[in-house]
């Protein structure tokens, strides 16, 4: 079995479906037949992805670079290129870009959430 690549330069960006000025690539996703959800994320200065749960999947993210707040039920925190954040299921949490330029993020969902809507 090969493994799967992603050339992530030759992917388009697709606007937020929920989020303004918030843009996602889907990097893997339960289409590609792995058990998680990649997509790399780029929020514009001063936007943000509100504060919103998953309830079946588990989302983890890196920030690539750039620096915002992270958002949750208890309030806020800075976060900036370097930081690391699991939301388990359920969690309430988001981010907004603070900084000048974009705020660049890697997420992780797993399981991936098209697969987690379709769970019995």
């Amino acid at each position: 079995m090969e493994p799967n690549v992603v050339d992530c330069a030759s992917l388009p960006w697709a606007a937020h479906k929920v989020f303004p000025e918030v843009y996602v690539q889907t990097l893997l996703d339960g289409q590609t037949g792995v058990d998680l959800e990649v997509k790399s994320i780029r929020i514009a200065p001063g936007a943000e992805i509100g504060v919103h749960t998953h309830e079946d999947s588990a989302e983890t993210f890196y920030i690539l670079s750039g620096e915002g707040l992270l958002c949750t039920k208890d309030g806020v925190k800075p976060c900036h290129a370097g930081v690391c954040v699991n939301a388990k299921p359920g969690t309430v949490h988001g981010v907004k870009n603070t900084g000048k330029g974009d705020l660049r993020l890697l997420a992780v969902f797993t399981p991936p959430t098209d697969k987690a809507k379709k769970a019995p």
